[in-house]
């Protein structure tokens, strides 16, 4: 038992080994050589958004939140997902080149197969992590574990009165916090570290005076991991001139410039940077924030227009996204500059495609979009 655990464990060390010098030498080689360039090498992550569905209705997200982008597009404009063994196709083909999955939604436990489709993926020698609002985690532990999933982020907003105020629908807090315990108590009945939990409270006016007591509510679930996303957001100027630009340069009409339009002028920077420090202090390395860089959270809020850093996005060199329907595009949050589809051509063809050079080119050349400015994926 002993010796299984123990290759089993070294086997993991070995893939994120792997990942590690991959990324390491990937990044190097794109700043020295092919960021300069409109082609790229193979991708390091493979985001792969396998459903569009959720269950929840959180209102500040870009999909289904007050301005997201599913509640406003006609039913006949989301196309046919990805059956399982499609999916499972391109997993095999994604990992020969590509060490990393983190699989995204929607919600992507709405599908019953994701787990499944993890299994594959680990299988291949990925890893594989999972991004959920947490709602149907129940009854599920055993299986998780069992998966080899790698790491699991689950969204948590505050405390009960906090969190289902937010994210709306399922009764959020009590079946989020349930299904974590019996994932904690998971792996320590089978003395596992992995997946490894990270609980994530994404930054509004409504929770920002509790930031501290969701750390501590963090503590005591027994997660691994405490981050603070401070939320993407633009403005409806940033976004108007974003769209305008997408239309001249691109001809497309862009839809989720405007679904992150929010009114974050009820942010209190100053209470929210001493939380932080607190957070800090206590979690030490196991405190994450999203952006994954030190800023001024003053500036975060207030100057939107600003970048947080003067260097240029290198997301295009180094990721790719795979829709539900298939489609292939680059930011996870601003996904509407579709290069091709993969039911239709292979993705390594695609990826260094006419559609995938002349997004790089833009990026290259111009930089973001204005109302990308507070994306997350210009800084991982």
């Amino acid at each position: 038992m002993l010796s299984t655990k123990a290759n089993a464990c070294s086997e993991r060390m070995g893939k994120y080994a792997r990942l590690c010098a991959t990324r390491s030498w990937r990044k190097l080689l794109v700043s020295t050589c092919f960021r300069h360039t409109d082609t790229a090498p193979p991708p390091v992550t493979a985001v792969l958004r396998v459903t569009d569905t959720c269950n929840l209705r959180c209102r500040q997200c870009g999909q289904w939140g007050d301005r997201g982008v599913f509640t406003v597009l006609a039913p006949g404009n989301v196309r046919r997902e990805l059956s399982t063994s499609e999916w499972r196709s391109i997993l095999s083909r994604l990992a020969k080149f590509c060490p990393h999955f983190y699989i995204f939604g929607g919600e992507p436990f709405a599908r019953k197969d994701v787990l499944e489709l993890t299994r594959t993926a680990v299988q291949h020698g990925a890893t594989v992590g999972i991004n959920t609002n947490g709602t149907l985690l129940g009854s599920k532990g055993a299986e998780i574990v069992d998966s080899g999933l790698d790491y699991l982020m689950v969204s948590l907003d505050g405390p009960e009165d906090v969190n289902d105020k937010i994210r709306l629908g399922s009764r959020g807090f009590t079946v989020v916090t349930a299904g974590i315990r019996e994932l904690v108590a998971e792996k320590r009945s089978r003395r596992s570290g992995f997946p490894q939990l990270e609980l994530i409270m994404t930054l509004t006016a409504d929770n920002q005076d509790r930031i501290v007591e969701t750390s501590k509510i963090a503590e005591s679930l027994g997660v691994d991991v405490f981050a603070l996303g401070f939320g993407i957001f633009t403005t409806p100027e940033l976004a108007s001139v974003s769209s305008r630009q997408a239309q001249e340069e691109f001809g497309r009409d862009a839809k989720f410039f405007g679904a992150f339009v929010r009114d974050v002028s009820g942010i209190n920077a100053d209470m929210v940077e001493t939380q932080v420090i607190e957070v800090r202090n206590r979690w030490r390395s196991r405190f994450k924030t999203y952006p994954p860089i030190r800023f001024r959270i003053h500036e975060y809020f207030q100057h939107p227009e600003r970048p947080l850093m003067n260097a240029g996005c290198i997301t295009p060199w180094l990721s790719v996204q795979i829709m539900s329907n298939g489609d292939m595009a680059f930011c996870s949050d601003f996904p509407d500059f579709v290069v091709g589809n993969v039911r239709d051509s292979d993705v390594l063809k695609l990826w260094n495609g006419s559609g995938s050079r002349a997004w790089r080119r833009r990026i290259r050349t111009k930089g973001i979009f204005p109302a990308e400015n507070r994306c997350c994926d210009h800084h991982v």
